[in-house]
Parts: structure tokens; C-alpha cells; sequence
């Protein structure tokens, strides 16, 4: 590589190149710290010779030091390569997002007009709760909602929610209508696909419900040198956003751990799985466009007030969405934050320590009273009171 001839056991054993940000195992074998990382995502077990390895392994320094020194050309090409794949990755990514926004655009390509190619014409839904893409909610529909979520069936199945007063909202696809029957209003199941914001006011349409018109937009790509897994030289720039990702994965999984089994299914039920990102290549390569809809489930998945949340949906910064959630993550500790249903009644992340600590004490105070019969003694008490005031 590079006319640097590489010896063997500077090879990476699973993609069998120069190893990149090395890493040695509990067994002896070292891996590029990306190769390995997508082979414990499936089985925490050494790829050459099946030895159980615990997760968090670090870069071997003097390894990596010796690489650097001794074969900085053959370095040089690994790092460009790593580039051009993680570009090439980009470019699909982006392919991607694009054709899932134009997915709905047939059905609307005469209201579009000329020049309009990359309009979204949307019926338009107020909610009262900023939504996030990739979520799933129901809705009970009166009347004009019904003929709303109809008229959307007839057309793309996609309809935009957004606040009242607001001018951006989530594009969202009807997963299910459930007509109105007897005393039960109707009902529809929606899926978030991606952000829009009108280009113009909207127009109502005659059935009694707003029809705008709509661009898509995303997160600001990431640049190359955040998206790969290799620290900063020296230490000093923005920590890898993959990085990040990983850090507030792993502090959401504390959390359920420290809920039990039973909370996890009803986070499951609640938040949805992880990104499929996480799943279809675990310590991966990562998109902006995997990283961003990463920080909006990360986004979900915390208890966080309505103002916040609207925040960080319309900020177009994914490194500081993943960075704010990871930050709330750690500084809870082991409170917990994870947005399970019926959480924010009592937990809610607002909520002072002290006013927890005084919950927590009337809890306890009432418990102890129980315990000790006081609440048995006092129901005596008060029947022998009445029964003397009745004779």
C-alpha cells in the first residue's frame, strides 16, 4: 500500500487492511476499531478465534503511534479510502432521502404546477404537541379530520402535523384509519417521515381543512471528520458524532437496566425500536442521515418539556441534538429520564431534586404510618366517636 509493504500482523484480520484506529483484545488479536466494533454487534466473541470479548475496548495507542510513524504514506491511503467510502455512503444516503420525499409527489405532481417539482402538496393537522419524525402516534378524529385523513388516502396517504401557528411541522403517512362507529369517534394511525415548512401561506381546501404547500428539509450533512470513528489528533476538536451516538445508547440502556425488564417492553411499546441503522449494521458506518434519525429517537426517548423538544426538532444541527441528548442522559445519573408512559406525572425532568426529595419523604412518611398501625388506631378511634354520638 502506498510501495509500504504492511507485515501481517499490522493487518486488520477481519477486512485484512492497515489497521485504522487498532484495538487488542482480551485473546492478543487487534482489529480496526470499526471492524471490531461491527463484530461485537452481533456476538461478543473474537472474530479469529471466538474468545469472549467484553465490550469498551480503547484504542491501542503504542500501536497506533508505531503506524503512524513508520508507515505514514500507507496511513495517508487507508484515511483516503475511508473517505471515499464513507462519501460514497453519503451520496446513497442522500439518494435515499430523496426519493422517499418524491414518493408522495405523483399524486400531487398537477396541483405541484410548473416549476413546483419539489413542492409537497399536504392537508394540514394542528396538534397541539410538536411530533417527531420516525414516530408513531393515534389520534381521535372529529368530523373534518375524517374527511382530512380521507382525502389524504385518495392521494399520497401523507398529511403534515404542525402546531397551531406554526409553519413547519412532520410529513406523516397514514399507517390505519379506523372509521367513526356507534359512540366511537374515528381514528387514525400515523407514522413521521420527515420535516417540512411551508413555502406559502396555506389555502383551505372546501371540505373545511388548510392544504399547503410544503418543502422537505434536513439536517446540515456532517462533515467528513465528524462522521468517522477516529479521535482528534492530539486530543483537541469536536468528539466523532458516531461517538457520541454510542455514548447515549449506552446510557439509555443503564436506564432500562436499572427499570427492570418490564420497563424495557413498555419503552419498546412506547418509544419504538432503536433505528434500524443501529440494528442493520451495529458499529457501522453511519450516515448524517442515520445520525440524524438517531438523535430524533434519542429526542423521544427522553422526557423533556414541549419547549425543548420544539428546539432541538427545528434545529438543523444533528452533532448538538446528540450532544444535548447524551448530556441530559449523563447528568441524570441514575434518575430516570427515559420518557415512559405516564412518567412526566410525578418524574417530570423540570422537576427540582428537592421537590423529589420531599415526594419521596410524604411517600415514605405514609408507609411508615401504615406500618405501624397509626392508620388502624385512627379508624378505631373514629368509630368510637361516631358510635358514642349516636347513642
Amino acid at each position: 500500500m502506498a510501495d509500504e509493504s504492511i507485515p501481517p500482523h499490522l493487518e486488520c484480520a477481519i477486512c485484512m487492511k492497515l489497521l485504522l484506529e487498532p484495538v487488542s483484545v482480551p485473546c492478543g488479536h487487534t482489529f480496526c476499531q470499526t471492524c471490531l466494533d461491527q463484530a461485537l454487534g452481533y456476538r461478543n466473541l473474537c472474530a479469529v478465534c471466538r474468545a469472549p470479548v467484553p465490550p469498551g475496548q480503547s484504542v491501542n495507542i503504542l500501536i497506533r503511534s508505531m503506524i503512524s510513524e513508520q508507515y505514514p504514506r500507507a496511513l495517508a491511503s487507508r484515511r483516503r479510502e475511508v473517505e471515499e467510502e464513507l462519501r460514497q455512503a453519503e451520496r446513497s444516503a442522500e439518494e435515499e432521502r430523496l426519493r422517499e420525499v418524491a414518493a408522495g409527489a405523483p399524486a400531487n405532481a398537477e396541483a405541484n404546477g410548473p416549476g413546483g417539482a419539489d413542492a409537497i402538496i399536504l392537508p394540514v393537522l394542528r396538534h397541539a404537541r410538536p411530533m417527531l419524525p420516525q414516530c408513531r402516534i393515534g389520534h381521535d378524529l372529529d368530523s373534518q379530520g375524517e374527511l382530512l385523513v380521507n382525502f389524504a388516502v385518495q392521494g399520497g396517504r401523507r398529511i403534515c402535523v404542525m402546531q397551531p401557528g406554526g409553519d413547519a411541522g412532520i410529513c406523516m403517512s397514514v399507517e390505519q384509519l379506523r372509521p367513526a362507529a356507534r359512540q366511537q369517534p374515528a381514528q387514525v394511525t400515523l407514522v413521521g417521515k420527515f420535516r417540512v415548512r411551508l413555502t406559502e401561506p396555506p389555502n383551505m381546501h372546501e371540505d373545511g381543512f388548510e392544504l399547503g404547500r410544503f418543502e422537505a428539509y434536513f439536517d446540515t450533512p456532517l462533515p467528513l471528520n465528524l462522521l468517522g470513528r477516529e479521535a482528534p489528533e492530539g486530543g483537541d476538536g469536536e468528539e466523532p458524532a458516531p461517538v457520541i451516538a454510542e455514548g447515549a445508547m449506552q446510557a439509555v440502556e443503564r436506564q432500562l437496566e436499572m427499570l427492570g425488564s418490564g420497563s424495557r417492553y413498555v419503552f419498546t411499546e412506547s418509544c419504538g425500536e432503536p433505528p434500524a441503522a443501529l440494528r442493520r449494521r451495529p458499529g457501522g458506518t453511519l450516515t448524517s442521515a442515520d445520525l440524524e434519525q438517531i438523535s430524533f429517537w434519542l429526542l423521544g426517548a427522553i422526557m423533556m418539556s414541549d419547549a425543548d423538544r420544539k428546539r432541538w426538532v427545528e434545529s438543523t444541527d444533528t452533532q448538538k441534538r446528540l450532544t444535548a441528548c447524551r448530556k441530559k442522559l449523563q447528568e441524570a445519573g441514575a434518575r430516570p429520564v427515559l420518557n415512559l408512559p405516564g412518567s412526566d406525572s410525578w418524574m417530570h425532568p423540570t422537576q427540582s431534586s428537592w421537590s423529589s426529595l420531599v415526594l419521596l419523604l410524604v411517600v415514605l412518611a405514609v408507609l411508615l404510618a401504615k406500618a405501624l398501625g397509626l392508620f388502624d388506631s385512627w379508624g378505631k378511634s373514629s368509630r368510637t366517636w361516631n358510635s358514642r354520638r349516636l347513642n
